[in-house]
């Protein structure tokens, strides 16, 4: 009897395919990025930019690296789990380095950025911001499952949800991403957290 394929890979090669499709098929995808750029755009409140480029500033390099060393150092210091907080700084540091070379490779241009605080230089896909807090929001509550109870667990991932969501919104507000750079950037999250979540069986 043939062995079956297992979940875990079609819904990995599922997610892989939409990662490079977003890229192949931007041509055809430029009218929905356009149709919701004008959208967000059009719909623009001034009184939340601050916040928009606060998900900018808690999800940028810096800022992120040192929640993830924080978080590596407890479970390993703390709970004395340092495979864990392995695999936790190991899936970050493995899809930072994705998105670096997916941004180099594709060198596809960002929208206009007119309402960016600051320019960004680098090729506008995957969303780095959009990958990396969809990831955390993934990864973290099921690193942590063992430790908390499962009100917490909810709430936590909750928080962390809203925060990824709200991230990939000011990406699009602040005019430095298009929707497939997020979907793209999603997508790179779900293959991250898949494959991280072996390693934590």
């Amino acid at each position: 009897m043939p062995k079956l394929i297992s979940p875990f890979w079609i819904i990995n090669v599922a997610l892989f395919v939409v990662f490079i499709g977003l890229v192949v098929l931007r041509p055809l995808l430029m009218p929905l990025n356009q149709l919701v750029r004008n959208q967000v755009e059009r719909h623009r409140n001034l009184r939340i930019r601050p916040l928009m480029i606060l998900t900018h500033q808690y999800n940028d390099v810096l800022s992120f690296s040192i929640q993830l060393i924080v978080l590596a150092l407890v479970l390993g210091l703390v709970l004395r789990d340092w495979r864990r907080a392995t695999v936790l700084m190991a899936a970050m540091f493995l899809q930072t380095t994705v998105v670096s070379l997916a941004k180099r490779l594709t060198s596809i241009d960002r929208p206009p950025q007119l309402f960016a605080h600051v320019i960004m230089k680098s090729g506008s896909y995957p969303s780095g911001h959009s990958s990396a807090s969809m990831t955390f929001a993934l990864l973290v509550p099921s690193v942590l499952l063992p430790y908390l109870s499962l009100p917490l667990l909810i709430l936590l991932a909750t928080v962390l949800f809203c925060i990824a969501l709200l991230t990939a919104y000011g990406r699009l507000y602040l005019d430095v991403h298009w929707l497939t750079d997020i979907l793209g950037g999603w997508a790179l999250a779900g293959m991250t957290f898949l494959f991280s979540w072996q390693f934590l069986l």
